[in-house]
């Protein structure tokens, strides 16, 4: 039956994949998922572990919100725990090879399929699971459809939290545990430990769970060992318990050691993981308050979100009853992490679906579940039939282990009738099962973040306080306004404007329906056919064994292929959503016309808070060369963080790319640019649409140039006279890059004249083949405001055409008039322009 249990999850895992694909929404539904995606990408492009391209959420209502901290050096890192993003960022290179054939398929888009995997191997998982506990694989098949499609895990496996992560790795931990107080042998010890690792990396809090299991595995083993024959013969007792215990410590103390290299590398302390407790966060709230939202508020309780739990509940006492032991663990696993997380000071988790922090525990509460399933499975049970249950004799050889419902099939038993009690649960369950179902459908069709944000209308916070923000919807007379409620009164509101579905939205005013209907068309139809194979396995797995192992290679293959075949489809489709921009305007060209010209020297700074998607998704596959991304708001310089960052920028990059949105040149708000008029070259400034490209050079070119005396007059009509006094500028230029040049003058005399400077880049034949105008101080000031007879700086950059051939040219500036017909004001000798050098320029290695 193995090869048959093989397909059956493959199938399983496909279906799931297939399915958790088209109901992906290709976003970010909060700012969380935004800080585990930036390390994700930092990691995979760059090699590093920051933050910086989502500097800006450093700056919120309150410091106990902020999604990361300062390293020592003013870069940002996330607060998050590492191995969700370190663990994504295979399946982030695996779509970085296509995507940079610039094919049009979004970097970010496709890396956030990552979690739909992860839960849809935690549901084959659970299937094994309960194998490990003696039920059938249809139970198994059962248990993981289940989990996936009538949990909270379902609208989990479409958001890049670490959640799913969480799931999988608690659940591997069990089911290493199962299997070794099962079968013995410290693999299996092994196996659990790597789960706790994982679970370790991803929440840190984890530690108390991880302490119940090895508790639970501690006094298990004292079982074994109280009944083993010869507690002293390797194999047995006190060998075959130290062999395990070191086989479960080992990963969980290398996952514990490279945690603490992980933060000394971030914060240069071991034990700092980025946490902001001396500003508001921490196990604080009232542990009743966070009991009644985790369970049954109808705001975050899990029983709203998930129904089918209720019915678990009531399978625990049963399932209790046969398997004691897992059903302890269970118990204080559950009992740990809701009273841990309704401490919490944000039990609610944020703009989030559900009891977020509750996710990891999901697949062990479905697993009671297979008490009830296993009979309407069995072969020749049916409801309301009775049939006479035999007395089970010898029911195990390894002592403390109860008999399994397989073990009583392999004895030729058969499970007693069903009792009215018990075909009663099995009615309940189904209903229930249907009923989260069409929850979780709800919940990931429609973008619940919509109703979050009514929601704060109905019960506002008191920005006076941010901290002391209360959940709405916590009183059982306010269930109306329960999330559950709310995705159906978005639906009401509007289907298409409101959809969470990366194949269908709004856009245009009025709005305009778009239906990506090659992905609904091979969608439905892979899920069709996979749901084929899944009838096809259950039928086999009530067949013949010879029968049932006769399943041919190619339809392995093509069950791997159609989730395969859905996933590009969906990947190369879904990058026409506007969120993403459109192809060739705005953002998405700035992109374009960065990555056509950049350069290993280069670092990217942006001032677009709103649009920090739009370079996620499509920088890496555009640009060839993948240089360091910097997210800042307008007034991020009024931290001294930011100015530490951008100091060290300006001498470890030539040129610096600056993009801002919705923001006019010099705005006295955007404090980035301010900063650097005063320390870079700014070369180029171009508009697209509602973006600003900007290039700036930096002094990195200048570093051991001489200031050139120069000490020339430039006289205008209307008695304006300004010395040029001296020049630093590079005697060898890039062709591609902008030149940095540092104009030292003096105004001679009070003006009230609007002066302007122009640098020029001249041919051989004097032709202007690159230029700048710009106002003093990069237009921040006027002539008029100027001192008298000071010596200021007039820092301007020339960008040199990427074409340009090598050569022999000349620099050159001046000033012109545009309140007296653009005149220019002219040396003594009589030129118009004061000559800064030559330069010449190189093609880029």
């Amino acid at each position: 039956m193995q090869r048959t249990r093989t397909f059956g999850l493959l199938v399983l895992i496909a279906l799931l994949v297939t399915i958790y694909t088209l109901t992906n929404s290709s976003r970010f539904h909060i700012i969380d998922e935004v800080s585990l995606f930036a390390v994700t990408e930092s990691q995979a492009l760059r090699g590093a572990i920051d933050t910086n391209a989502i500097a800006w959420t450093q700056w919120v209502n309150s410091p106990g919100e902020v999604l990361g901290a300062f390293g020592p050096n003013g870069d940002v890192y996330s607060k998050k725990g590492p191995a969700p993003a370190f663990l994504a960022v295979p399946w982030y290179l695996l779509f970085h090879i296509f995507t940079e054939l610039n094919i049009g398929l979004g970097q970010l888009q496709t890396t956030l399929l990552w979690n739909g995997i992860v839960t849809a191997v935690t549901a084959a998982l659970l299937w094994l699971t309960a194998r490990q506990l003696g039920y059938s694989d249809r139970t198994g098949m059962a248990l993981g459809l289940l989990f996936g499609l009538a949990t909270i895990a379902w609208p989990y496996a479409n958001q890049f939290f670490g959640e799913p992560l969480s799931a999988l790795s608690l659940l591997t931990l069990f089911y290493g545990m199962m299997a070794w107080r099962r079968n013995g042998g410290w693999r299996w010890m092994a196996l659990a430990g790597v789960g706790a690792g994982v679970a370790l990396a991803t929440v840190t809090a984890h530690a108390v769970l991880i302490l119940i299991f090895a508790g639970w595995a501690a006094f298990e083993g004292w079982r074994q060992f109280r009944y083993a024959s010869s507690p002293t013969a390797p194999g047995n007792g006190i060998f075959q318990a130290l062999a395990a215990m070191a086989a479960f410590a080992t990963p969980v103390l290398l996952a514990a050691a490279l945690l603490m290299l992980y933060n000394f590398v971030r914060f240069g302390n071991p034990f700092d993981t980025g946490y902001h407790f001396d500003a508001g966060e921490g196990f604080t709230n009232p542990l009743l308050a966070g009991l009644w939202g985790l369970l049954f508020s109808p705001y975050r309780g899990v029983f709203w979100h998930t129904p089918l739990l209720i019915a678990s509940l009531i399978a625990f006492v049963p399932f209790a009853q046969r398997h004691r032991s897992e059903a302890t663990l269970i118990a204080l696993l559950s009992v740990a992490l809701v009273t841990l997380y309704s401490l919490w000071w944000m039990w609610w988790g944020g703009f989030a679906w559900g009891p977020r922090f509750l996710t990891p525990l999901t697949p062990l509460w479905v697993l009671p579940l297979a008490v009830v399933i296993e009979p309407l499975t069995a072969q020749g049970i049916s409801l309301g039939k009775k049939k006479r249950a035999r007395t089970v004799q010898n029911p195990d050889t390894r002592p403390g282990i109860p008999p399994s419902p397989k073990e009583h099939s392999e004895r030729g038993e058969q499970f007693p009738s069903m009792h009215p009690l018990r075909t009663a649960l099995v009615w309940f369950t189904g209903v229930m099962a249907l009923l989260s179902f069409i929850v979780q459908l709800a919940a990931v069709s429609i973008n619940f973040v919509n109703y979050e944000i009514q929601l704060r209308s109905l019960y506002p916070t008191d920005w006076n306080d941010p901290l002391r923000y209360g959940p709405p919807a916590q009183s059982l007379a306010d269930f109306l306004n329960s999330p559950v409620f709310g995705q159906f009164k978005l639906m009401a509101q509007g289907f298409v404007v409101n959809s969470d579905l990366g194949w269908l939205w709004a856009e245009g005013e009025p709005p305009r329906t778009v239906v990506l209907w090659l992905v609904v068309l091979i969608g439905a139809a892979a899920v069709i056919t996979l749901s084929g194979f899944l009838v096809l396995w259950w039928r086999m797995t009530g067949t013949s064994q010879k029968s049932a192992e006769s399943i041919a290679a190619p339809t392995f293959a093509l069950v791997v292929l159609v989730p395969a075949l859905v996933i590009a489809t969906w990947a190369g489709e879904v990058g026409r959503q506007p969120h993403y921009g459109r192809k060739d305007t705005g953002y998405r060209a700035i992109v374009r016309d960065i990555c056509r010209t950049v350069s290993p020297t280069d670092v990217f700074v942006n001032v677009a808070p709103n649009s920090y998607q739009i370079p996620m998704n499509w920088m890496p596959g555009e640009c060839k060369i993948d240089i360091p991304t910097y997210g800042y708001a307008l007034d991020s310089l009024r931290h001294p963080e930011t100015e530490k960052v951008l100091s060290r920028l300006i001498q470890q990059y030539d040129r610096i790319w600056f993009v801002t949105s919705g923001v006019q040149p010099n705005d006295p708000d955007n404090t980035l640019e301010r900063w650097l008029a005063d320390h870079a070259f700014k070369a180029i400034d171009t508009w697209y649409e509602d973006y600003r490209l900007v290039q700036y050079a930096t002094a990195v070119r200048l570093s051991g140039v001489e200031e050139r005396p120069i000490n020339q007059a430039l006289l205008g009509r209307r008695a304006e006279q300004i010395t040029i006094l001296a020049v630093r500028s590079p005697s060898v230029a890039l062709a591609g890059k902008p030149i940095p040049i540092e104009i030292h003058y003096r105004l001679e005399a009070p003006t009230d004249q609007n002066l302007r400077w122009f640098v020029q880049l001249l041919s051989g034949q004097n032709i202007p083949l690159a230029l700048l105008d710009t106002g003093p101080d990069d237009n921040y000031t006027i002539f008029s405001e100027l001192p008298v007879r000071e010596e200021l700086i007039e820092r301007a950059g020339v960008l040199v055409p990427a074409n340009m051939p090598e050569g022999d040219y000349l620099l050159i500036a001046g000033l012109y008039n545009p309140d007296d017909e653009g005149a220019r004001l002219i040396t003594i000798d009589g030129p118009d322009f004061v000559s800064l050098g030559a330069v010449r320029v190189v093609k880029q290695p």
